[in-house]
This record gives structure tokens, sequence and C-alpha cells, in this order.
């Protein structure tokens, strides 16, 4: 076997197996922690002197939307092939915006920040470097 082969199919196998143990752990970390969301939205809106009848009605029609009322595997089963297609759900705290959505208006913001940041690092970074190499000093 190629050894460029070999190293390429390991360093693979590694991405893809990080890649499932990510998703794993961002699907039970959050249902490991005692409570429930849906709870507390529901506890939120109770403050305000609602019926308990229609917090109920509340309290199922969530649970339906963000699918908590079916057993674990098959959570995690339409989790997976919810993230297959691109769709990540229903915000929890900015209930009823999708994620998706929220994530599309702070991808402008997250990159007006980040570049110029990274090419300033890059910039400084290179040069430091490529100073350091020159005078061939305790820095190189």
């Amino acid at each position: 076997m190629n050894p460029y082969f070999k190293y390429l199919s390991r360093k693979l196998f590694w991405y893809i197996l990080t890649f499932f143990i990510a998703i794993f752990l961002n699907f039970f970390l959050p249902r490991l922690i005692p409570g429930n969301p849906v709870s507390a939205i529901i506890s939120q809106m109770a403050t305000g002197g609602v019926n308990s009848e229609s917090l109920e009605r509340l309290y199922e029609s969530f649970m339906k939307e963000f699918g908590l009322d079916k057993p674990l595997p098959v959570q995690f089963i339409n989790y997976i092939k919810n993230i297959l297609k691109g769709d990540l759900g229903t915000s929890f705290s900015l209930f009823p915006k999708k994620v998706t959505s929220i994530l599309g208006e702070a991808l402008p913001w997250t990159i007006a920040l980040q570049l110029p940041a990274i090419l300033t690092g890059w910039i400084i970074g290179n040069l430091f470097g490529a100073i350091a190499a020159y005078k061939k000093g305790t820095f190189d």
C-alpha cells in the first residue's frame, strides 16, 4: 500500500471517528443535565398567571415540537437525520426561531471579527518569524 494513502486513510478514519463522537456527545450531554428545558420555559410563562390547562397544552406542544416526547433512541436517530439534512431545529431560548437562522444572522459578525484577527496574527507571526530567522539569535 502506498505510504501516502495509508497516512491519508488513517487521518480520515480519525476525523470521521472524532466527528461521530462529537455528534454523540452533543446529543447526550444536554440530556444528562437534570431537568427539562421545556419545563423551564413553561415555568417562566407560568409567572404571568396563565391557567394550568393552557400551560399543560403548551407543554405538550413544546415536547412534540422539540421531539422530546419520543424515546431516546428515536430522538437520536431523528437528530442524526436532521443534521444530515442541515436542519438544526428550533431554538429553546429564542423560540420559535430556527437555529439555522440564528447562526445565519451571527455569521457575518463572526467573520467580521475573526478575519482581521486571523490576518493580523498571520502577518505579525510571519514577520516576526522571518526577522528571527534572519537574525539567527536566541529567538530563532
